[in-house]
């Protein structure tokens, strides 16, 4: 832990009764806000607002609906969610209410990418494809868009660019219209949920996109599961090979939408350890920015780890990135629901969330 001048140490010492409630999936959040307070930890789908009563700062994940209704009437002051996508956050609320707010946009995005690269090494191989043959269209080209590109390119993978509102917005980059992306041999998707305005992305792939595709394709989805029109997708008997890691009405997720897939994961694309604890540690500073306390310094590095030799040399293609993360083994767990029907899907989605395995980051390897 860092050393605090005097000022700033009355300050921690004066916010050390803060109360703070925490979804229990976020890692490390009572050792990192430790210094700020005493954390009570609850499943992020049953937070209520009698558990933020006594509560100053509430840290959420994707699953936690924050707006009026779970915030009117509480000491809440500043909100935090370990996420990259703000959708669940009734943000014109806080900001009404001149709530602190703050999201981990990029956190994970490695790990996303990673698992983008993991899906397309895994589809080559059961197809037979040679990576430096098939083209990527990559829709979505914010943080974990740019990264996919730049593995992409590592690998020598031809690939484009699709993003409309950012094209709009003057960024100098190569782009090509959706319809162009969408002639890839793969399709992979990175664009937040926007359900209104001039690039809606709410059902993005529907029925008349379907029509574009064809089955010695693959569509990728790791953004939001309303990106993808479920229904169309399941009218249509034969589709570009799917690969979802999210899904509408989560975590009742549709068996026969999972049953169609070429792998089916449960929103874990962005699990890696590192991400993960990017997203709490940012969280922690935002938090020390509002209320103006100087944070303690933690000794978690997950800018990187050691590069070895032998690991560096282990990745010299695409197919040896199965052997850093093998994203099979998520769809075979997945998959049980399938398998097994004394599960409870629901129940099932979120145990395989909560307890996911502890995923390394590859690209520090060879990048």
């Amino acid at each position: 832990m860092g050393i605090l001048s005097t000022h700033h140490h009355f300050l921690t010492l004066k916010f050390n009764i803060m109360k703070i409630v925490a979804d229990e999936n976020i890692p490390l959040v009572e050792s990192i806000f430790e210094p700020l307070g005493t954390v009570t930890k609850i499943p992020g789908r049953n937070i209520t607002s009698k558990d933020l009563m006594s509560c100053e700062v509430l840290l959420v994940r994707s699953v936690t609906q924050v707006n009026k209704r779970l915030l009117a009437g509480t000491p809440v002051r500043f909100v935090g969610t370990a996420t990259s996508g703000v959708d669940h956050i009734e943000i014109k609320y806080l900001h009404a209410q001149e709530l602190g707010f703050a999201d981990a946009k990029g956190c994970n995005a490695w790990s996303v990418a990673e698992y983008v690269m993991s899906a397309i090494a895994f589809w080559c191989q059961t197809k037979q494809h040679k990576p430096e043959q098939i083209s990527v269209g990559i829709v979505g080209y914010g943080h974990v868009g740019k990264k996919v590109k730049r593995l992409c390119d590592y690998f020598s993978i031809p690939n484009v660019v699709c993003d409309p509102p950012l094209s709009d917005q003057g960024h100098q980059f190569d782009a090509v219209p959706f319809a162009q992306a969408c002639q890839c041999d793969v399709i992979t998707l990175h664009v937040p949920l926007e359900l209104m305005g001039k690039h809606p992305t709410r059902d993005l792939i529907n029925e008349n996109t379907l029509k574009m595709l064809h089955s010695k394709q693959l569509l990728i989805n790791t953004s939001r599961g309303e990106v993808v029109n479920e229904n169309a997708l399941l009218k249509i008997t034969e589709t570009a090979d799917l690969i979802l890691d999210v899904w509408r009405n989560e975590p009742n997720i549709n068996p026969n939408l999972l049953a169609k897939t070429l792998l089916g994961t449960p929103h874990i694309a962005g699990y890696s350890y590192e991400g993960k604890i990017r997203g709490t540690l940012q969280l922690y500073h935002a938090c020390c920015d509002f209320f103006n306390l100087q944070p303690q310094q933690h000794s978690f590095n997950v800018s990187s780890f050691p590069a070895i030799k032998a690991q560096h040399q282990a990745i010299k293609t695409l197919q040896d990135i199965l052997q850093q993360y093998d994203i099979t083994a998520d769809n075979h767990l997945l998959k049980q629901i399938l398998l097994n029907k004394s599960l409870n899907s629901g129940n099932y989605f979120d145990h395989l969330r909560k307890n996911y395995r502890k995923r390394k980051e590859w690209h520090p390897l060879i990048l």
